[in-house]
């Protein structure tokens, strides 16, 4: 396996650590680890307005219909970094072979019921199917939505076996394992290699000390 494959890295400029593959892991993975210390990158509107022009794009086609120009506000912010504390509570109780509760589930279901599937005509009078925002609820919006139906697809139609927090004890991040060989313990390359030198230099040392 090659060093690519073992980490997942991704090559782009971004602050953001588009590292987990499914949408809902890319937003709890906005908490990141700086030099041991815990790091929000999305402190502003403007920070979730960055991120979700990069999500989408890093992500792929996602499930609701287009629905225009988006107003990123604090209230919006907020409702998003609530979302991703229950996500991030979410998938450690997973990861570390916990139960799920009810509870654990209750403000993921709030949000996706803020929302319904649909059938429309696409090219060619074709049909096909769509989530549509139900724009009469307050609360309902296409950032926390989508969102929540990658949470909602992860958990109900992929191998939880999958999904781990990466193996760096300085590291927050978690991701879903694609590889062929389901073998990825690491966010990062970065992470992958700081891991290791940690380690090599602990075991010189405790040969030096057993030496003297």
């Amino acid at each position: 396996m090659n060093q690519t494959e073992e980490s997942g890295e991704t090559t782009n400029d971004s602050k953001f650590a588009f590292r987990g593959g499914p949408l809902a892991l890319d937003l709890v993975n906005t908490e990141i680890m700086e030099r041991g210390k815990p790091q929000d990158l999305l402190l502003t509107p403007q920070d979730l307005r960055d991120w979700w022009a990069e999500a989408r794009p890093q992500t792929g086609v996602l499930a609701l219909e287009s629905f225009g120009e988006l107003e990123i506000t604090d209230d919006l912010l907020e409702a998003a970094k609530t979302l991703r504390s229950s996500l991030r509570t979410l998938f450690a109780t997973i990861v570390q072979g916990q139960s799920v509760s009810e509870k654990d589930l209750d403000s993921l279901n709030m949000i996706l019921a803020t929302g319904h599937q649909a059938i429309r005509l696409i090219a060619n009078e074709k049909l096909g199917g769509v989530y549509r925002l139900n724009t009469q609820k307050p609360e309902a919006n296409p950032v926390l939505l989508e969102v929540a139906l990658s949470a909602y697809r992860l958990l109900t139609t992929q191998d939880l076996n999958r999904l781990h927090k990466c193996k760096s004890d300085r590291c927050v991040l978690y991701f879903y394992d694609t590889t062929k060989s389901a073998t990825r313990h690491w966010c990062s390359l970065g992470c992958m290699n700081r891991a290791r030198s940690i380690q090599h230099y602990q075991q010189t040392k405790k040969r030096m000390k057993i030496q003297e």
